[in-house]
């Protein structure tokens, strides 16, 4: 009875590193989209870190270009189900950006990203006006996420 039960644990332990495994394979798959940018977009390029335990925590700074201007911002904000720390730099495309202003705000992400020493990043953000974020990025770390992850965007010297 004792060998049955050790068997059965043996069998569960492999089936978890298998999924756990898959979930890590199609999460790094899925970040590597490329953002494909419009004439009539604007640009981000952004560095951020993030780490977690269950709750995350994402802060850094990037710079909006729309035309010939450049204007730096900052991005503060978290997600949850997410674990580990990593660095990341990318570019993405801004859309429905009608006036600067709008650029400001909370934005709203679902996604996955696994990393171990180097990999890529996509996400895909909305805001409360409407102005999407579609960004491609490099990561260092070790980290795993299937997240919701709610980030703030704030120009500089903006209220």
């Amino acid at each position: 009875m004792a060998s049955a039960l050790l068997s059965l644990d043996h069998v569960m332990n492999r089936f978890r590193h298998t999924g756990l495994l898959a979930l890590a394979s199609f999460l790094a798959l899925h970040g590597t989209a490329q953002a494909t940018c419009a004439a009539t977009d604007a640009r981000i390029e952004l560095s951020a870190h993030h780490i977690a335990v269950g709750v995350g925590y994402v802060w850094g700074r990037g710079t909006l270009y729309d035309g010939t201007h450049a204007y730096p911002f900052t991005i503060r904000g978290g997600g949850m189900l997410s674990v580990g720390g990593m660095a990341l730099s990318g570019q993405g495309c801004v859309r429905n950006l009608a006036r600067l202003q709008d650029f400001n705000g909370t934005y709203w992400s679902v996604g996955g990203t696994a990393t171990i020493h180097h990999g890529t990043a996509g996400l895909v953000m909305e805001n409360g006006r409407g102005v999407d974020i579609n960004l491609v990025a490099h990561t260092r770390g070790a980290f795993l996420s299937g997240q919701i992850a709610r980030l703030s965007f704030r120009l500089k010297g903006s209220r």
